[in-house]
């Protein structure tokens, strides 16, 4: 093993489980400090990481979606970052997008220190799939900043076949959103349930296919949906959930500390993309409800179109549905409930290293040490 190396983690959101799990991981043989902008909508996890990091600090608040006003931010928490940066060098750095790489290129551009940057892709944004004049300037942009890339994470192999492979020549690193076997609660017996309770779990981010599935099980007795989490559609589900009695919020929760609980008490976990959008990377992106699902053994519905949908069809572990189908959603939501031995077996059947990281992690070691 190399020298441990000093890693920055700079981030525009808190660290989300998929960044605690890296920090946690990457501190045990190197020097992690972590730097990110705060949003409202995603749950603050530091306490599972900050005793463990040199610095973990928030730069200031960012808002979501907006990027006149997120610019803004950045440029006032700019003399604080050059003041860090001053006194602390670092040789690698981990980036979550091109704002934090141009923001810390701007930050140290006297600095003598050789840093080498990761930029690690989780979603494929808007302008990667769409054409029009700010799509085109946010490429234009995205072209240059890439030249300061050393490598690249991507959490789907479709995000640099499909757009990526454009912009990075070098063979890029897959660390699909996979739980660390050491840091997932340990499976807790499944509740015996009276209703088929179907979960939606995580960022609330797909509101077309949630009131779908509202409007198919409102008043039905048979059926109840469990909510948790936040995000973008939080206030559709806050308001069915206060109108019918079968549909109810549970607000945000902590992963690591929350997730056996949540997964035992459900019978199907109902994870759609929008299909009926242009998005590319809901076409695509692989969940980390995906390996969630495959750890808990909770049967998926997915929609139909998606490298998603592909993945839970031919693992054998949920059902796949036309985008925000009532009638459909309800036939398959009863097909599952008859055929769970089916699903059982299909979920002791996968391979461990399908849905557990532990291997993909020590490779990533050595992908950040070489």
């Amino acid at each position: 093993m190399d020298k441990k190396k000093n890693i920055l983690f700079l981030l525009s959101h808190q660290p989300n489980p998929r960044f605690v799990k890296q920090i946690n991981y990457l501190s045990q043989t190197n020097d992690v400090s972590v730097l990110y902008y705060y949003r409202d909508y995603m749950k603050d996890l530091s306490i599972e990481y900050s005793d463990k990091v040199i610095l973990n600090k928030s730069l200031g608040i960012i808002s979501n979606g907006n990027y006149i006003k997120r610019i803004d931010n950045y440029f006032k928490s700019f003399i604080q970052l050059k003041s860090i940066l001053r006194h602390q060098s670092y040789n690698t750095l981990i980036v979550n997008n091109i704002d934090t790489l141009a923001l810390f290129k701007l930050s140290s551009l006297f600095s003598k220190t050789k840093t080498k940057i990761f930029i690690e892709i989780s979603d494929l944004r808007i302008h990667t799939f769409t054409n029009n004049f700010k799509s085109n300037i946010i490429k234009i942009i995205e072209k240059f900043i890439f030249k300061f890339v050393d490598k690249l994470i991507v959490t789907s192999p479709k995000f640099y076949s499909m757009y990526y492979k454009t912009l990075f020549k070098g063979e890029p690193f897959v660390l699909e959103n996979k739980p660390l076997s050491n840091m997932i609660p340990t499976k807790i017996i499944k509740q015996k349930n009276d209703k088929i309770i179907i979960g939606i779990v995580g960022l609330l981010l797909q509101g077309k296919p949630y009131k779908a599935l509202f409007e198919a099980i409102i008043n039905d007795d048979r059926y109840e949906v469990h909510i948790y989490g936040k995000g973008t559609y939080q206030p559709l589900v806050e308001e069915y959930a206060q109108k019918y009695k079968n549909i109810k919020y549970f607000g945000e929760y902590n992963f690591f500390q929350d997730s056996a609980k949540i997964y035992s008490s459900l019978d199907i976990l109902y994870m759609p993309y929008d299909t009926t959008t242009n998005s590319l990377n809901n076409k695509v992106a692989l969940p980390n409800k995906l390996y969630e699902a495959m750890y808990f053994q909770v049967p998926i519905i997915t929609s139909f179109g998606t490298y998603l949908g592909e993945l839970v069809e031919s693992y054998g572990i949920g059902k796949v549905i036309k985008c925000c189908d009532k009638s459909e959603l309800l036939e398959i939501i009863e097909k599952i409930s008859l055929e769970m031995e089916r699903f059982n077996k299909s979920f002791e059947n996968l391979d461990k290293q399908i849905y557990l990281a532990d291997d993909d992690y020590i490779r990533l070691e050595k992908y950040v040490q070489n």
